[in-house]
């Protein structure tokens, strides 16, 4: 793998480093009185103790930024793509994990302060006064799911002039419902109550409930035209991969810029607030981040800050939930090391009583040898761009095209030719090959002897 390609593999992950660290370095700007996750009153917020700790983390954040950066140098230079490939998921990992390292001592240090000068709130009247001023909040208004029909009807598209690879546009096209069934039910109607202004409460949740709907609505647009995208490129693998990075960044980003605008107004809308009476709910939040309440029977709640949502892991349900997607990030590795294999895993070719077959790392294409119609071995490949499948240096499966040829199913490794070119019956084109030197000529040549060819068909030279 050249130094391009890895600073195009290591160049879609690396954003998250400068992401995960404005994102975290702004909890250190008080929100609904809360900092680094820890309720505080107002005269805290200014305190020096509290400021100290506060220099402290962004030190420390900035710190494990840098080297997160610096971590990515050393693997711009591994020339194995699967190895690379490890490399990166296990950075990606890591970084997901160490980034949260100052937030926690941080918020451990704000806690034990808090606690020794008396700062700290009843849990229980913090609830009280949750439920007792839920009636301040206006009305949930939803949007309609009208703003969600355009962009499915636009995804659909590409399913009138191209249904060799229907499978991929109805599984986009079906992120678009999703968008809106995420908008719809992962919201939870809670006002977000911080003191006992109701105007405020009411501003708050307000501003919450038209931004969230507003990131699933650029999610749904967004999403029902990258299916027409990548339709309009199917045939140039480039461009095909530049719609996707791009439609991956403009949601990202339009999401990001989103809930940054909505922290902003937060801080802004609660910068006089923790005078008097604040709700104080830390008791609920481990380290401020996960909420753990026995007593709450919802397996969804919405974080305090910004617009996400968490689970409650006082439930059973918000445990396995949060176990699965822990035990996912922790196996992202395994996608490197089976890229590995493949990479190392000959192409084969054989002959059965009944097909022609190649296979490479469990997969596996065929043709019936009574559906050939010609076949010959060639020698050289002609240009072939990567519709679906695998496009290693040392195997390349699946669909492909060709300006030569149209499409066309491979199975082989293109660093080892001759390769055998058929097409069967229906005008369908295979190309396989094997790793193993000379194994196409022997399959070219006990097919032939064999008389596998129907009559008509072009016997191999």
């Amino acid at each position: 793998m050249t130094l391009f390609w890895s600073i195009i593999l290591w160049g879609c992950m690396i954003w998250l480093v400068p992401v995960m660290y404005f994102m975290l370095k702004n909890e250190c700007k008080p929100k609904k009185n809360i900092i680094v996750g820890v309720t505080l009153p107002y005269e805290a917020q200014q305190d020096e103790a509290v400021l100290a700790l506060l220099e402290r983390y962004k030190k420390e954040m900035k710190i494990t930024c840098l080297a997160s950066l610096a971590a990515v140098v050393p693997g711009l230079f591994i020339s194995d793509v699967g190895i690379a490939m490890t490399a990166l998921m296990l950075w990606t990992v890591a970084i997901c994990l160490v980034f949260f390292i100052p937030y926690v001592r941080c918020n451990m240090a704000l806690q034990k302060l808090k606690a020794e000068r008396g700062w700290r709130r009843d849990a229980e009247d913090a609830s009280q006064a949750v439920t007792d001023l839920k009636a301040a909040a206006a009305e949930m208004r939803w949007l309609s799911p009208w703003w969600f029909l355009p962009p499915f009807i636009i995804s659909l598209i590409p399913l009138f002039f191209d249904r060799s690879i229907w499978g991929l546009w109805m599984f986009d096209a079906a992120m678009v419902p999703i968008c809106y069934l995420c908008y719809r039910y992962l919201y939870r109607s809670r006002a977000e109550v911080v003191d006992e202004n109701s105007q405020r409460t009411i501003a708050l949740t307000q501003i919450r409930r038209y931004n969230w709907g507003k990131c699933w609505v650029v999610a749904a647009w967004a999403t029902g035209f990258l299916n027409v995208g990548m339709w309009l490129t199917s045939e140039h693998i480039w461009l095909c991969m530049a719609v996707i990075l791009v439609y991956g960044l403009a949601v990202s980003m339009a999401v990001i810029g989103i809930e940054f605008r909505v922290r902003r107004l937060q801080e802004k809308l609660t910068a006089d607030s923790g005078r008097g009476y604040y709700v104080d709910e830390d008791d609920h939040w481990i380290w401020g981040m996960m909420y753990y309440n026995p007593n709450d029977t919802r397996l969804l709640v919405n974080a305090r800050i910004g617009i996400n949502s968490t689970f409650n892991m006082a439930r059973r349900s918000g445990q396995v939930i949060m176990g699965l997607i822990l035990a996912v990030l922790l196996a992202c590795p395994l996608a490197g090391v089976w890229m590995i294999g493949m990479e190392h895993a000959p192409v084969e070719l054989e002959v059965t009583e009944t097909e022609l077959v190649g296979s490479h790392y469990g997969g596996h294409w065929s043709v019936a040898l009574a559906d050939i119609a010609e076949a010959e071995i060639i020698e050289e490949l002609p240009r072939l761009t990567r519709t679906m499948g695998t496009g290693l240096s040392t195997a390349c499966t699946g669909q492909f095209s060709s300006g030569e040829w149209g499409r066309v199913t491979l199975c082989i490794n293109p660093q080892a030719g001759p390769w055998l070119l058929v097409k069967d019956s229906n005008g369908k084109l295979f190309l396989f090959g094997a790793s193993e030197e000379g194994a196409v000529e022997k399959i070219a040549a006990s097919l032939t002897a064999a008389g596998a060819w129907p009559q008509g068909g072009r016997a191999i030279p």
